[in-house]
């Protein structure tokens, strides 16, 4: 237990130092540079290896995804950082809801996640989806807006199906679930409907934060 506590704590100290990269000028422009893109991928390939021992599969694989996203991003792809994104959020809904299974459905909890779950939900149909120019890339983006909001209820049902005094992990990872929630629908926004100030840096700060939470609150019982 001694030694997975130290572990997670190097992972996350990485992971920190990683982020923190991101957030540092160089003197390189951004552009579409592999030095721009190994650094904003570099944080979460920092989890997926720390994953590799401390986290089921489904997580490890999950941060291998948001990765592959990362770089497809930076290097210009908005269908391939939209395609590694979505199946990040396939294993993250899948390993929730394996968890919810194991837990105890509570009626007034599925209906309070499920209307807070809509409001996004509705934003995006009326609000960022018409915004969308090309067919494909809408259609792509409604599959990954139900995805996305997908690993915020599941996240936030974990939750709640815990026990009580085991509720502590499952709402650190719900916070990532909402904050990943977050960071894509300002992204959206400012990439579809209109310019939002700073952008980049909340986007990016909310990302991080995302997967910082979603990786602490997802440790093995042990």
């Amino acid at each position: 237990m001694k030694n997975n506590i130290k572990c997670e704590l190097a992972v996350i100290i990485c992971y920190l130092l990683a982020s923190a990269w991101f957030f540092c000028p160089i003197d390189q422009p951004e552009g579409k540079s592999v030095l721009f893109a190994m650094r904003l991928a570099l944080p979460a390939i920092v989890l997926a290896l720390g994953s590799l021992w401390l986290r089921p599969k489904w997580i490890m694989m999950a941060f291998w995804f948001c990765a592959l996203g990362d770089a497809m991003g930076v290097l210009g792809s908005f269908e391939g950082q939209m395609g590694g994104f979505a199946l990040a959020h396939i294993c993250y809904v899948s390993f929730f809801l394996k968890c919810i299974r194991q837990g105890r459905m509570q009626s007034k909890a599925l209906t309070v996640t499920t209307l807070l779950s809509l409001i996004p939900l509705i934003v995006a149909a009326f609000k960022v989806i018409p915004a969308v120019p090309l067919l494909p890339i809408r259609v792509g983006c409604v599959i990954y807006a139900l995805l996305l909001i997908g690993t915020m209820w599941t996240s936030m049902m974990r939750a709640f199906a815990a026990p009580v005094g085991e509720r502590m992990m499952p709402s650190v990872a719900a916070l990532g679930g909402i904050l990943f929630l977050v960071s894509d629908f300002v992204l959206s926004w400012n990439k579809f409907t209109s310019h939002i100030p700073q952008a980049s840096i909340l986007i990016m700060s909310t990302y991080y934060a995302a997967l910082l939470f979603l990786f602490i609150g997802t440790a093995k019982k042990l």
